[in-house]
C-alpha cells in the first residue's frame, strides 16, 4: 500500500512539473475521443441520408482515420511500457474488434435483402468475400474502372472501403511500429515520431500528384496510398502524445486564444460538411489534406489535459454515440440503400427518415449486445441462475434474427460470381461508338462559315457533347444528324464541358448549333453553377443551345438537374430543352436494366427527340 500512495505522489508531483506521466501508469481511456468520434459518425450518417445537403459529410471518413492512427500508436506504446508487444495479442484484439459485428451485419443484410430486394443480392460473394479479406476498397477501384461494372453493382456494402483501408494498415502496423521502435533505440522517440510526420507528409502528396482535371476520382477516393496519411499523422500524433509533457502554466496563459481555435475548427468541419462536395477538384489538390491538419490539431487540443476540450466532448450523448459509432458506421449504408431501393423514403419522408435513423441505432446497438455476448465481455462465470439468465439472453436477443442469418448464409452460398444484366449487349454498343468517334476525329470537318453565321439553328454541323447516355446513342443520332461532331464520354461531368467546347472551337467544329447532355453523372447548380454557366457564356448567345433533361432517378440529382435547367431555359433565350426525361418517363421499355441508360430502342428515340427539337427550331424543317 505504501508503494502505491509513494507512486501516486511521484505521479502527481510528475504532472505538477509537466513531466509525462509514465505509461504503464496512464489510464487507457482519453477524454474526448467519444466525441469526435460523434463528430466523424454524424458527417458520414448525414452524407449518406442527405447527400445533396451535407455534401462534404464523407470528411468524417477522414477524421475516423485520424482517430484510428493516434489510438493505435498511442495505445501500442502504453502496452509496450505495460507488458511489451505480443503481435498474436495485437491481431486478435484487431479481429475481435472488427469482426463480430461485421459478420452479423452482413449475415442479416443479405439474409434481408433475400426477402425485399433478391435482386440486390444476386452476385454479392465476391463482394463480401472482398470485404471480409479486407481488399473491398481495391475491389471497388477495379469495379469502377469497368464502368459497366459500377452501374450495375449497387450494393448495401459500398460504405464498407473504409473498412479495407483500415484492415490492411492494421495489418502493416507491427512492422511500421517496429521501425519506431528501432529508430527510437537508436535516437529516441522524438526522432521516431518525425520518422511516422515525415512518411505521413511524404504520404499525402500523392493524392494531388495523381490528381488530373476530368479524371474519375474513385481510385483516389477509394486508394490506400491515396489515403493511409490521415493514418499515419494521427500515428505520429498519438507516438508523441504518448512522451508529452504538459505545461499547464503555459496553456493557461494561451488557453483564451486556443479556445477561440478550437470552437473555429468545429465550426469549420460543419461548414465542410455542408459546402464540400467530393467530386470538386480542390478537394483532391488540397482540401482533403487541410480539413486532415484540421482534425489533427482537435484531436491535440481535445487530448490535452491541460485544457477543457475533452471535457466538454465528454457529454453524456456523445459518450454514448461514441460507443455505438462502429455498429452505426456499418449498419447505415444497408438501412439506407433498402429504404432508397423499396422507395420508402417517398413515403411521408420525414417519418421515414427518422425511422432509419432509429432503425439504424436499433441495430447498432443489438448487435453490439451480442457481439460482447460472443466476444466474453459479458462472462458466464459466476453463480448458476446468473449464467442460465446470461445464456437466455443470448438467445432471447439473437434469436429475432437467427432466420434472417440462416437466409444469409443461404443466399451468400447461392450467390453467382458474376451479376446477370443487358450490361454485356450495352457496353459492346459503346465500345462500337467509342471507335467510331476516334474515326470521326481524324476525318473531322470544319464548320463552314456561312453555316456558323445563320441566324437558325440548322441541321448541318451540329456540334454534341455529352456523357455515357449521349455516347451511348451516337451512332443514332448520326443517322440523323449526319455530319455532326459528337463528344461524349462515360462518367463525364458538367465540368469538362467547357474544355470540350474550347477544343471543339480550336478544331473548328463548333458552329451555331450545339447539343449538350450533360448531369447524368453529378448536380449542375450549386458549387457546380460556375461550371455550368461558364459553358452557356463561352458558346455565347448567338448559338442555339439544345440541352437534354437527364433520366437517373437513383442519383439524387435527377429532379434539381432538371428544375435548374428549366431555370436555365428561362434566363438564356438561346437553350432549348430537350426533354429527354419526360418522354423516358413514359416508355419505361426504352431504358436498360440500370434505369439510366437507353437500350437499342431507346437510343433510336433519343436520337429522333434531339433531331426534332431543332427541326422544330427552324419552323419546322427537316
Amino acid at each position: 500500500m505504501e508503494n502505491h500512495l509513494a507512486a501516486a505522489k511521484d505521479a502527481a508531483l510528475d504532472i505538477e512539473k509537466g513531466q509525462p506521466l509514465p505509461l504503464k501508469n496512464r489510464g487507457s481511456r482519453i477524454a474526448g475521443l467519444d466525441g469526435l468520434r460523434t463528430l466523424a459518425i454524424t458527417g458520414v450518417t448525414l452524407f449518406h441520408m442527405f447527400p445533396q445537403v451535407f455534401k462534404g459529410g464523407w470528411l468524417g471518413v477522414s477524421l475516423f482515420f485520424v482517430i484510428t492512427g493516434y489510438l493505435l500508436a498511442y495505445t501500442g506504446e502504453k502496452g509496450r511500457a505495460s507488458h511489451g508487444f505480443s503481435l498474436l495479442s495485437y491481431l486478435w484484439k484487431r479481429i475481435k474488434r472488427i469482426y463480430p459485428s461485421l459478420i452479423i451485419m452482413i449475415l442479416m443484410t443479405v439474409g434481408i435483402y433475400s426477402f425485399f430486394a433478391p435482386d440486390i443480392i444476386t452476385a454479392i460473394r465476391p463482394e463480401v468475400l472482398s470485404v471480409l479479406l479486407g481488399v473491398n476498397n481495391w475491389w471497388q477501384i477495379e469495379q469502377n474502372a469497368d464502368y459497366f461494372t459500377r452501374i450495375a453493382s449497387q450494393s448495401p456494402f459500398t460504405h464498407l472501403w473504409f473498412l479495407g483501408i483500415e484492415i490492411q494498415y492494421y495489418l502493416i502496423w507491427p512492422l511500421l511500429y517496429g521501425f519506431y521502435i528501432l529508430i527510437e533505440k537508436i535516437s529516441g522517440p522524438k526522432a521516431g515520431t518525425a520518422f511516422f510526420f515525415l512518411v505521413g507528409l511524404g504520404a499525402m502528396t500523392v493524392m494531388p500528384y495523381d490528381f488530373k482535371e476530368g479524371m474519375d476520382m474513385t481510385r483516389l477516393y477509394y486508394g490506400t496510398d491515396t489515403r493511409m496519411y490521415a493514418l499515419l499523422l494521427g500515428a505520429a500524433l498519438g507516438l508523441s502524445h504518448a512522451h508529452r509533457a504538459y505545461d499547464g502554466e503555459s496553456r493557461n496563459r494561451k488557453k483564451t486564444a486556443i479556445s477561440f481555435l478550437y470552437m473555429a475548427g468545429i465550426v469549420l468541419t460543419a461548414a465542410g460538411y455542408f459546402f464540400l462536395d467530393g467530386r470538386l477538384p480542390a478537394v483532391y489538390e488540397w482540401a482533403m489534406a487541410a480539413y486532415t491538419i484540421l482534425f489533427l490539431l482537435l484531436l491535440v487540443w481535445t487530448a490535452d489535459t491541460s485544457l477543457p476540450f475533452g471535457k466538454w466532448m465528454d457529454n453524456p450523448l456523445f459518450c454514448w454515440i461514441g460507443k455505438y459509432s462502429y455498429g452505426i458506421f456499418l449498419w447505415q449504408y444497408p438501412v439506407i440503400f433498402l429504404f432508397r431501393y423499396m422507395k420508402w423514403e417517398g413515403i411521408m419522408p420525414y417519418v421515414m427518415e427518422t425511422a432509419e435513423i432509429f432503425l439504424i441505432v436499433l441495430l447498432a446497438v443489438w448487435s453490439s449486445l451480442v457481439e460482447n455476448l460472443l466476444t466474453g465481455h459479458i462472462h458466464f462465470i459466476g453463480h448458476p441462475r446468473k449464467t442460465f439468465l446470461k445464456a437466455l439472453a443470448i438467445l432471447l436477443i439473437s434469436l429475432p434474427a437467427f432466420p434472417f442469418m440462416v437466409y444469409g448464409c443461404r443466399g451468400l452460398w447461392n450467390s453467382s460470381t458474376e451479376r446477370v444484366s443487358d450490361m454485356g449487349e450495352m457496353k459492346e454498343r459503346f465500345a462500337e461508338n467509342e471507335k467510331m468517334l476516334e474515326n470521326q476525329q481524324v476525318e473531322a470537318i470544319p464548320v463552314p462559315e456561312e453555316t456558323k453565321t445563320k441566324s437558325h439553328p440548322t441541321l448541318d454541323h451540329v456540334a454534341c457533347i455529352g456523357d455515357s447516355v449521349m455516347l451511348g446513342s451516337a451512332m443514332d443520332i448520326h443517322d440523323v444528324l449526319p455530319d455532326c461532331y459528337i463528344d461524349a464520354k462515360v462518367s463525364r461531368y458538367v465540368g469538362a464541358g467547357l474544355g470540350i467546347a474550347r477544343q471543339m472551337d480550336q478544331m473548328g467544329v463548333l458552329g451555331n448549333t450545339v447539343v449538350i447532355s450533360l448531369g447524368t453523372n453529378g448536380p449542375l447548380d450549386g458549387q457546380y453553377e460556375g461550371q455550368t454557366k461558364g459553358l452557356l457564356d463561352y458558346l455565347g448567345p448567338d448559338r442555339h443551345i439544345f440541352w437534354v433533361t437527364v433520366h437517373c432517378p437513383a442519383t439524387g440529382w435527377q429532379d434539381s438537374n432538371n428544375a435548374y435547367l428549366r431555370k436555365i431555359a428561362a434566363e438564356y433565350p438561346n437553350v432549348t430543352l430537350v426533354d429527354w426525361q419526360g418522354e423516358v418517363t413514359k416508355h419505361p421499355e426504352w431504358l436498360g436494366g440500370d434505369d439510366i441508360h437507353p437500350n437499342n430502342e431507346g437510343t433510336a428515340a433519343y436520337a429522333g427527340l434531339i433531331h426534332d427539337a431543332i427541326a422544330a427550331k427552324m419552323g419546322g424543317a427537316a
